[in-house]
């Protein structure tokens, strides 16, 4: 990964931290090298829950790569736009998932898979954007 896609990705980490706690949920980043499936857990009373979080630059990325179908309970977006204020996030409990991403492909070694994520799909009636600042699926 190049230094700005793992710089990206601090970013993106520390931006749904931020926000988880701002909505006054008890979240804590994964120390250490990243958990496998996940990077932030929250704790709701004895109930802990994991999120992974996936950044892309947007809007010349579309695409979210990687094991989006397992090893989390949330999955958060960061649409990160370096020339705006504020980032766009979009946020799924992991059963909302599958709809959205590519078919399985045998020959990606990797298993992973794509969810796009187009400017359409984020208009009023687009198939995300009733997942943008979704944050009530976690609090």
């Amino acid at each position: 990964m190049s230094d700005g896609g793992s710089y990206s990705t601090a970013a993106g980490e520390h931006l749904v931290l931020g926000q988880l706690l701002r909505l006054g949920v008890s979240a804590y980043l994964a120390q250490g090298p990243t958990q496998k499936g996940w990077d932030i857990i929250l704790k709701r009373g004895d109930e802990l829950k994991t999120v992974q979080v996936k950044t892309i630059s947007w809007p010349k990325e579309k695409a979210v790569n990687g094991k989006l179908t397992s090893g989390f309970d949330y999955l958060v977006v960061v649409l990160l736009d370096r020339d705006k204020t504020h980032p766009r996030y979009l946020v799924f409990a992991a059963h909302e998932v599958e709809q959205f991403l590519s078919k399985e492909n045998p020959e990606r070694q990797t298993k992973a898979r794509t969810l796009t994520v187009s400017n359409h799909k984020l208009e009023p009636d687009g198939s995300l954007q009733k997942y943008e600042n979704n944050w009530r699926v976690m609090v």
